[in-house]
């Protein structure tokens, strides 16, 4: 059992590496573009550390990313990241403790439908807005979970790194 001092390092480093990702985000891949697409790593930040930790801490930490998302993104639905990031917490972390250990093919196997469920719900928020877009919503997510989805390997040894240095007692 970790103690509060510990707590709050371990939590300070989670987020302090989502930071990091969020920074690259809006520095580098936002220039990128690749298939007509650019690489949107925010719903791997929400998969890839659960994959490491209990439920309901990464569902807590998912919320989070998802609440920053919410703030940071203009343009997007209000609360869209924190209704469906702390799901995919949730779920990722149900995986790697169910399916799969935790580690690169668990992050593989919980990031693409990471990335498609945003994808889909962004075709959602469009249908209900009056837009008929499934297709090329359908096609817009799909090159963007294809693009995004080898940044999953750093990802994951960056949060496992993070869970190493914190969890030195398990």
């Amino acid at each position: 059992m970790l103690t509060r001092n510990e707590l709050i390092f371990k939590w300070g480093l989670y987020s302090a590496a989502a930071w990091l990702c969020v920074v690259v985000q809006g520095l580098l891949l936002q220039r990128i573009r690749v298939a007509g697409v650019l690489p949107f790593i925010f719903p791997l930040l929400a998969a890839v550390p659960a994959t490491f930790e209990a439920p309901v801490a990464a569902t807590t930490f998912a919320l989070g990313v998802g609440v920053a998302c919410d703030w940071l993104l203009p343009g997007s639905c209000p609360c869209l990241y924190t209704l469906l990031f702390p799901l995919i917490g949730l779920a990722a972390s149900l995986v790697s403790k169910g399916l799969l250990p935790a580690g690169p093919l668990c992050s593989l196997a919980v990031s693409v439908p990471a990335l498609l469920s945003h994808g889909g719900a962004q075709c959602l928020l469009l249908w209900i807005g009056g837009h008929a877009a499934w297709e090329t919503g359908a096609s817009v997510a799909v090159r963007e979970a294809a693009v995004t989805l080898p940044l999953c390997l750093p990802l994951t040894f960056l949060f496992r790194w993070v869970r190493d240095h914190t969890h030195l007692d398990d």
